[in-house]
């Protein structure tokens, strides 16, 4: 892509080199218009204009000389301005350096050193030319950057406005902290809340199991919720330092002694107060508070959690908002620096003239003229006349190697030749086919005795056999094979019942011959539409032939061949004719008349007289031999008529007489 850019560019300058404008500004530079080799209204009239004078004060020949230029004495006028115009394009011509960024300016003048002066000035003007090109696009690109400029500034002066009247409004200096804390909030509650739960869960088991225990304080205690309460282990604590107590005075007084009496009165009170604890607990009492503590703070935490979150929406609310606030000033902000920028760089540089062509070398005032180069022109001439001989003799060469005569089929192909059709006259007013009517014509004795022959041949050369079906086809079109097929179903059909089928389903031409409608029923309505073939088959009363055409033209002629349709109705057909001809495409362009000659059981070739070459005959001689088809003969066709009338040693006076109303129409 990158090539396709730069060889688009560089085609770009060549064409800016080869415009008027360019051309225009060295015309006015060096004042070529005041020059009589560029304006033939400066100076005497050229050789040229002077003859062309004289011729158009000839009678007769006015109309066909060049019309002269108005006349003008102003050399400035427009006319004489597109005059100059026209010769100096003739004198002027670029010439791209392959492989490199170079051009080659040209001009041929009579005058060496005007020709070198106008090569060097349409260089110097096409930098020029470029040069205000640039110089012009940067001043008109800095005048737009400072319109785009304040109009983008305006627009970011009312964004920050817009951003700042809505913080206002909604009493907020930066969202970015609160959205923060309302979301540290918001997560520390939701844990609160779950603890909260969990000690609410944890109290309505204790309650629950408490309800379904005893009320004595033996079986209250083997409840491991009541023997691990706080409250229980504090006094579990106190009633054992209270025995422990009592123990150690033991070992020192007596149980009378007063210290005895305090400490066994503590250690009662002890118990008495664990008794009521567990007491308390047993029946619920402490649970039950409990658990209505953990209800009320669960409640409450939730609540507050509720009124968080909507809070918190609301805050998200503003947040998005405040971002599409903020968004639109980033982007206008950066717009505006980008533009800014851009208009700093353009107005630095709007003064600075870089080139982006210069010249190699200057033209030089030469030194040998240009034209005419009598060397080359000697040699082009010779070149080219070898050229024309070499061409000469490979034509020669080509035109040798075609069948010319009928003894060429047997020595140059090897083949049987069963006959051939010569090359006829027919007369202009003569409007019907002369495939129609020709063998049944008595003026045309020589072509019906060809036809006569090759009939003959045929019959001679499957006497042996049982064939009824003949093919006719050729290697390539306009050989003549219709023609034959044609003719010799009409010359069988003088002596058996014979049918002519047009199997040429892409170019169909037995039908357009005989002048029946294009949409007449044939061969495709038999096979695809299941028509009777009764009611295509068209008889021609003069000839007592039988013709089923084409038919509509199928979209796959191949398969239609190939079918067991097709097999079947040929079987049928035999049963009502003696022959069937069938004429079949060319063999080089479509491999339909394989399918055809397998089903015929031979093929009869058509070779066209001094065109088909022997190549193209053996390529087609080695398509049907590899799919094991007999070669029944060759025809020649369009056989040159001279020769025809000596080989039948047969002279007519419809070839001779009335000549000058007579044109050759080959058959075909």
């Amino acid at each position: 892509m990158h090539l396709i850019l730069i060889k688009k560019y560089y085609q770009t300058q060549f064409e800016i080199l080869r415009s008027s404008h360019i051309a225009e500004s060295v015309i006015d530079e060096l004042g070529l218009a005041n020059l009589p080799e560029f304006n033939s209204l400066v100076g005497k009239p050229s050789a040229r204009d002077q003859l062309l004078t004289l011729l158009r004060q000839i009678d007769g020949l006015d109309g066909f000389l060049p019309k002269p230029i108005a006349p003008s004495t102003d050399p400035n006028s427009e006319v004489a301005k597109r005059a100059v115009l026209k010769k100096f394009k003739s004198h002027f011509a670029i010439e791209p350096i392959r492989y490199t960024q170079l051009v080659r300016i040209h001009f041929d003048s009579a005058n060496p050193e005007l020709a070198a002066k106008v090569a060097n000035a349409v260089g110097n003007a096409y930098i020029e030319s470029n040069l205000e090109a640039r110089l012009l696009a940067t001043q008109t690109a800095s005048t737009w950057l400072t319109e785009r400029l304040a109009v983008l500034e305006d627009s970011l002066e009312a964004a920050e406005f817009a951003l700042t009247d809505f913080l206002r409004q909604e009493g907020l200096i930066e969202l970015d902290d609160i959205d923060e804390l309302a979301g540290t909030e918001l997560t520390n509650l939701t844990i609160r809340v779950s603890e909260a739960k969990e000690r609410r869960v944890a109290a309505e088991a204790i309650y629950s199991l408490l309800q379904s225990s005893g009320s004595s304080a033996a079986s209250l205690l083997s409840v491991p919720e009541i023997s691990n309460h706080p409250q229980v282990r504090d006094v579990k604590s106190a009633e054992i330092d209270a025995e422990r107590k009592v123990s150690e005075l033991a070992k020192r007084y007596g149980p009378k002694h007063d210290k005895m009496i305090q400490a066994r009165a503590q250690l009662d009170a002890v118990r008495a107060r664990s008794r009521a604890v567990i007491r308390e607990l047993g029946i619920g009492i402490g649970i039950q508070k409990e658990l209505d503590n953990a209800i009320k703070q669960e409640a409450a935490l939730v609540a507050d959690l509720e009124n968080k979150k909507g809070d918190y929406q609301n805050i998200t609310g503003k947040r998005a908002q405040y971002d599409a606030l903020k968004r639109d000033v980033d982007s206008n902000r950066q717009l505006y620096e980008m533009f800014l920028n851009r208009q700093k760089e353009t107005t630095a540089t709007s003064d600075f003239e870089s080139l982006n062509a210069r010249f190699t070398d200057k033209a030089k005032s030469p030194q040998d003229p240009f034209r005419p180069q009598t060397t080359k022109l000697i040699v082009i001439s010779a070149a080219f006349a070898l050229l024309i001989a070499i061409m000469g003799a490979f034509l020669a060469d080509a035109y040798r190697n075609t069948i010319e005569k009928p003894d060429d089929v047997e020595e140059k192909l090897g083949l049987q030749q069963l006959g051939f059709l010569p090359r006829v006259k027919v007369k202009r007013f003569k409007q019907t086919p002369i495939d129609h009517t020709l063998y049944l014509d008595p003026d045309a004795a020589l072509f019906s005795e060809s036809v006569r022959t090759i009939r003959t041949s045929i019959l001679l050369t499957l006497a042996n056999s049982h064939r009824k079906v003949l093919s006719v086809t050729s290697s390539l079109p306009s050989e003549g094979k219709t023609t034959v097929a044609l003719n010799l179903a009409q010359s069988l059909a003088t002596m058996e019942r014979t049918l002519l089928i047009d199997c040429d389903l892409r170019v169909p031409a037995i039908g357009q011959r005989y002048g029946l409608p294009r949409n007449q029923a044939g061969l495709t309505n038999i096979l695809v539409m299941g028509a009777s073939h009764t009611e295509c088959i068209y008889h021609d009363e003069d000839s007592s032939l039988d013709i089923l055409p084409a038919g509509l033209l199928p979209p796959n002629p191949q398969e239609l061949l190939s079918s067991p349709k097709f097999a079947a109705l040929l079987n049928q057909l035999k049963q009502s004719y003696d022959r069937i001809v069938l004429d079949t495409p060319p063999v080089q362009i479509v491999s339909d008349s394989l399918i055809l000659g397998k089903l015929a059981g031979g093929m009869i070739l058509v070779v066209k007289a001094e065109s088909t070459t022997e190549k193209q005959i053996n390529q087609t001689v080695g398509q049907l031999v590899r799919h094991d088809i007999t070669i029944d003969g060759v025809v020649l066709n369009q056989l040159s008529s001279k020769y025809a009338e000596e080989k039948y040693k047969l002279h007519y006076g419809y070839y001779n007489n009335n000549k000058q109303n007579d044109e050759t129409l080959e058959a075909s």
